[in-house]
């Protein structure tokens, strides 16, 4: 649970310098919009055109702004699109319980309503990714490509316990007390998931050109047993794990970016979307065109 627990843990530092104002900040070349997806209004930045739809993802408690560093290189060649989910930046609330499902159930609800085009290229960060993997298993034909950046993944904590339980069982205890109150139930959602190592949507992923970038950075005074060594080595091994599955796949390693790497190296999220987009147009039979 490394990257959803470590995204919390960041953010709570940087609560009072303002974390809420720049994370629903829109990039400053987006055009950004409230949209009305049913009866609530959803926050979305849009901007650039081409034969791709890139659709970003945040992590966990995390708005759109989080991209802000991102969008505008991407939308050079591409129709990029990010947005706030229910409850986050100044997207509505939504009354039903936030669970994976749910949430990337609201997904479809935004593309239908904004006439998003495929093919996607999805690009998820932390728990923003599992939300990509889940879109992608259930549109697999809409999918192009996805760019992971520092993914959550299931089978992390299991993999903690079976490390060493007593201090797996430490950071949990931490990270529920630094949550905000109002991502509290949905962490009371998502706790169980995590812990069973089980994906709760069922299916294939796609075959496309996928690349996953992991921060493999190292803390001189580790403060939560998942940023020791051992811990960063798993989730690092995971992660080229997951890449097997498909015939283009490519792990980047980086050592200095911590969990945040599209704000910290975000040329190298530009360069992954990039690789991605031009790998889908070689199988399309697009390249040069």
């Amino acid at each position: 649970m490394y990257p959803l627990r470590h995204s919390l843990a960041t953010a709570v530092l940087i609560l009072g310098t303002g974390l809420a104002c720049a994370q629903s900040a829109p990039s400053a070349t987006a055009a950004t919009d409230r949209i009305a997806v049913g009866n609530y209004q959803v926050q979305m930045a849009s901007a650039g055109s081409g034969r791709y739809t890139v659709i970003f993802e945040s992590g966990f408690g995390t708005g759109m702004g989080t991209w802000r560093k991102v969008m505008p290189d991407v939308a050079k060649g591409a129709h990029v699109v990010a947005y706030s989910r229910a409850g986050h930046g100044s997207s509505d609330p939504q009354p039903e319980p936030r669970t994976l499902l749910q949430s990337s159930l609201e997904l479809d609800q935004l593309v239908a309503a904004a006439k998003l085009s495929p093919p996607f290229i999805l690009v998820g960060h932390s728990y923003g990714g599992l939300l990509a993997r889940a879109f992608a298993v259930r549109h697999p034909e809409w999918v192009a490509g996805m760019v992971l950046v520092d993914p959550s993944d299931e089978r992390f904590n299991p993999a903690l316990r079976k490390l060493d339980a007593a201090r797996a069982g430490s950071d949990d205890k931490q990270f529920a007390a630094i949550v905000p109150p109002k991502f509290q139930p949905e962490l009371a959602l998502l706790q169980p998931m995590l812990d069973s190592g089980t994906f709760p949507v069922a299916g294939k992923l796609p075959d496309v050109p996928v690349v996953v970038l992991t921060s493999v950075e190292q803390v001189e005074k580790p403060e939560f047993f998942l940023q020791t060594p051992q811990a960063v080595a798993i989730k690092r091994d995971l992660h080229a794990d997951f890449l097997r599955q498909f015939s283009d796949g490519s792990q980047v390693l980086t050592d200095k970016s911590g969990h945040g790497i599209q704000q910290d190296q975000p040329e190298l999220v530009v360069a992954a979307v990039n690789k991605v987009i031009a790998a889908a147009d070689k199988r399309a039979g697009l390249a040069g065109k």
